[in-house]
Protein backbone atom coordinates (compact mmCIF):
# COMPACT_ATOMS: atom_id res chain seq x y z
CA UNK A 1 0.00 0.00 0.00
CA UNK A 2 2.96 2.17 0.74
CA UNK A 3 4.24 2.04 -3.03
CA UNK A 4 0.71 2.56 -4.05
CA UNK A 5 0.69 6.06 -2.06
CA UNK A 6 4.16 7.23 -3.49
CA UNK A 7 3.11 5.93 -6.88
CA UNK A 8 -0.51 7.73 -6.99
CA UNK A 9 1.15 11.21 -5.41
CA UNK A 10 3.29 11.95 -8.30
CA UNK A 11 2.57 13.55 -11.65
CA UNK A 12 2.33 10.92 -13.87
CA UNK A 13 -1.23 10.61 -15.70
CA UNK A 14 -3.48 7.48 -15.10
CA UNK A 15 -2.40 4.96 -17.55
CA UNK A 16 1.12 5.41 -16.20
CA UNK A 17 -0.11 5.11 -12.62
CA UNK A 18 -1.77 1.64 -13.01
CA UNK A 19 0.76 0.59 -15.26
CA UNK A 20 3.43 1.16 -12.18
CA UNK A 21 1.39 -0.07 -9.99
CA UNK A 22 1.11 -3.62 -11.75
CA UNK A 23 4.80 -3.54 -12.28
CA UNK A 24 6.25 -2.07 -8.78
CA UNK A 25 3.36 -4.50 -6.79
CA UNK A 26 2.15 -7.49 -8.34
CA UNK A 27 5.67 -9.01 -8.11
CA UNK A 28 5.97 -8.46 -4.42
CA UNK A 29 2.22 -9.87 -4.06
CA UNK A 30 2.96 -12.95 -6.22
CA UNK A 31 6.03 -13.70 -4.30
CA UNK A 32 4.10 -13.38 -0.86
CA UNK A 33 1.39 -15.59 -1.99
CA UNK A 34 3.67 -18.86 -1.99
CA UNK A 35 5.14 -17.91 1.32
CA UNK A 36 1.82 -16.63 2.95
CA UNK A 37 -1.05 -18.70 3.16
CA UNK A 38 -3.78 -15.84 1.89
CA UNK A 39 -7.26 -16.21 2.45
CA UNK A 40 -9.91 -14.63 0.10
CA UNK A 41 -11.39 -11.81 2.66
CA UNK A 42 -7.66 -11.05 3.29
CA UNK A 43 -7.13 -10.89 -1.14
CA UNK A 44 -10.64 -8.53 -0.81
CA UNK A 45 -9.78 -6.65 1.24
CA UNK A 46 -6.73 -5.67 -0.41
CA UNK A 47 -8.56 -4.57 -3.80
CA UNK A 48 -10.56 -2.82 -1.56
CA UNK A 49 -8.03 -0.29 0.02
CA UNK A 50 -6.29 -0.12 -3.53
CA UNK A 51 -9.70 0.70 -4.90
CA UNK A 52 -10.02 3.13 -1.74
CA UNK A 53 -6.93 4.68 -2.92
CA UNK A 54 -7.29 5.22 -6.13
CA UNK A 55 -10.65 7.17 -5.48
CA UNK A 56 -8.56 9.15 -3.12
CA UNK A 57 -6.04 10.25 -5.24
CA UNK A 58 -9.00 10.86 -8.37
CA UNK A 59 -7.66 7.81 -10.61
CA UNK A 60 -11.20 5.84 -9.99
CA UNK A 61 -14.56 7.94 -9.42
CA UNK A 62 -16.32 6.37 -6.58
CA UNK A 63 -19.63 5.40 -8.23
CA UNK A 64 -17.85 3.97 -11.50
CA UNK A 65 -18.08 0.29 -12.21
CA UNK A 66 -15.45 -1.83 -10.22
CA UNK A 67 -15.03 -4.64 -12.48
CA UNK A 68 -13.79 -1.50 -15.05
CA UNK A 69 -10.61 -2.00 -13.19
CA UNK A 70 -9.41 -5.00 -13.83
CA UNK A 71 -10.53 -5.11 -17.33
CA UNK A 72 -7.75 -4.56 -19.98
CA UNK A 73 -7.10 -0.66 -21.45
CA UNK A 74 -8.19 -2.58 -25.38
CA UNK A 75 -11.65 -3.37 -23.47
CA UNK A 76 -11.69 -0.06 -22.03
CA UNK A 77 -10.68 -1.07 -18.18
CA UNK A 78 -7.87 -0.09 -16.54
CA UNK A 79 -6.12 -2.96 -16.85
CA UNK A 80 -5.40 -3.29 -13.16
CA UNK A 81 -4.80 -7.00 -11.52
CA UNK A 82 -7.14 -8.89 -9.92
CA UNK A 83 -5.34 -10.03 -6.90
CA UNK A 84 -7.67 -13.26 -6.62
CA UNK A 85 -7.25 -14.61 -9.83
CA UNK A 86 -3.39 -13.60 -10.14
CA UNK A 87 -3.20 -15.79 -6.37
CA UNK A 88 -5.09 -18.75 -8.27
CA UNK A 89 -2.76 -18.58 -11.12
CA UNK A 90 0.33 -18.56 -8.88
CA UNK A 91 -0.95 -22.11 -6.16
CA UNK A 92 -1.70 -23.82 -9.43
CA UNK A 93 1.97 -22.88 -10.70
CA UNK A 94 3.07 -24.03 -8.15
CA UNK A 95 1.06 -27.24 -7.62
CA UNK A 96 2.27 -28.43 -11.61
CA UNK A 97 6.21 -27.53 -10.82
CA UNK A 98 5.70 -29.72 -7.31
CA UNK A 99 4.16 -32.55 -9.48
CA UNK A 100 6.46 -32.57 -12.18
CA UNK A 101 9.59 -32.90 -10.18
CA UNK A 102 11.21 -36.68 -9.61
CA UNK A 103 13.73 -35.44 -6.76
CA UNK A 104 12.63 -37.85 -3.85
CA UNK A 105 12.53 -35.10 -1.24
CA UNK A 106 10.12 -33.15 -3.36
CA UNK A 107 7.91 -36.33 -3.76
CA UNK A 108 7.69 -36.52 0.16
CA UNK A 109 5.99 -32.67 0.14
Amino acid sequence: MRRSRILLGTELNAKNKIQAIGSLEAPVLRYGFLIVNWHQEELQKLEQKTRKLLIIYGQHHSKADVDRLNFPSKQGGKGLMKLEAAHAIEITKLVGYVEKQVAPLIQVV
